[in-house]
């Protein structure tokens, strides 16, 4: 029987985690200037709800700092919408690799242009997971 997690396939994940500023669940709900004694289970909620992007490292939850509008202590609108959009067949890492690496679109990762070209992540993101269809 193979391996859970193939020795190729875990170092692509943990080169992925590494390239993506993370934080723990503490840090977010301080971020999010929400006190609790159980973070972990705020997060957990939010994810739930389909208000926030979380991946899982070394057993522990952390959450991509490329979410989050700081100055106002919220989750920016357009995750909310591409959470919104995204199929199931989409993971939390397999998300957070399309938005962290450079789209044709923008010249850019589609992160680092949140705030910004909010309507055309949007769009690039209905192309990509648009299910390809062969005649």
């Amino acid at each position: 029987m193979p391996p859970k997690n193939p020795p190729e396939k875990s170092g692509i994940k943990e080169r992925l985690l590494a390239s993506i500023d993370l934080i723990d669940a503490s840090q977010a709900c301080v971020l999010l200037r929400i006190e609790t004694k159980d973070p972990e289970g705020i997060i957990q909620a939010m994810v739930r709800d389909g208000a926030i992007i979380i991946l899982m490292r070394n057993g522990r939850t952390m959450v991509p700092l490329f979410q989050f509008d700081a100055e106002n202590g919220r989750v920016l609108d357009v995750v909310c919408d591409i959470l919104r959009l995204r199929p199931a067949r989409i993971s939390n890492l397999r998300l957070c690799y399309w938005l962290t690496r450079s789209h044709v679109d923008f010249g850019c990762a589609p992160a680092d242009q949140f705030g910004k070209e909010d309507a055309a992540i949007l769009a690039a993101f209905r192309r990509y997971i648009e299910p390809e269809r062969h005649g």
